[in-house]
């Protein structure tokens, strides 16, 4: 087969592969917004709101009994707030599909939200124990690794909607103020009606 025969089936295939890639990258894309809320707003909301109740002397204790505990019952400890936070959020959504709007939040707020908060804690108090079990950090660097690779193979999509939803808002903003000035000089009776 000569070279300019081949061309056209070439760019057929990268053609094909590029589609392709860009119907994956359209299907991680939910996974990846997920990903930057829990990032942006669970877990640096939980973060601030965990040094606010860290400098109680109570949990500044805890903390530091903690840290004396071997590395296995600290895992087990961490589990166990990361089991309830997945069982109460598929309950949460067990409720929400019955249309129990109330129960669901009651659950993914209440129950779901104190065991992030204490899986989150515990994590930070103890984050050299947990690591020293191997398994333990061998899954978690895979997580880390996934969730960056997800993250990173979807940032131009993610970029372009930033850029897209901001813009907009300036709109929005720009016509909104648009509204009121000519809504307070309607009022002071400098514009017509």
């Amino acid at each position: 087969m000569d070279i300019p025969a081949a061309a056209p089936m070439i760019d057929r295939l990268a053609r094909r592969r590029r589609r392709q890639r860009s119907i994956e990258n359209l299907l991680l894309l939910p996974l990846a917004l997920i990903l930057e809320f829990l990032d942006r707003v669970i877990w640096d909301g939980a973060k601030a709101l965990l040094d606010l109740i860290s400098r109680l002397p109570v949990v500044g204790q805890l903390r530091r009994f903690l840290q004396t505990l071997p590395p296995l019952i600290v895992v087990f400890l961490f589990l166990i707030p990361e089991a309830i936070d997945h069982l109460s959020g598929f309950w949460a959504t067990v409720l929400l599909v019955k249309g129990n709007w109330l129960g669901a939040t009651i659950v993914a707020v209440f129950i779901k939200g104190f065991a992030i908060l204490l899986g989150l804690w515990i994590y930070q108090s103890c984050e050299a124990s947990l690591m020293s079990v191997r398994w333990f950090a061998v899954v978690h660097d895979k997580v880390i690794v996934a969730r960056d690779w997800v993250l990173e193979r979807t940032r131009p999509i993610r970029e372009r909607l930033w850029l897209a939803s901001h813009t907009v808002e300036r709109r929005r903003f720009a016509r909104r103020l648009s509204a009121w000035r000519l809504r307070i000089a309607r009022l002071t009776g400098q514009a017509r009606r």
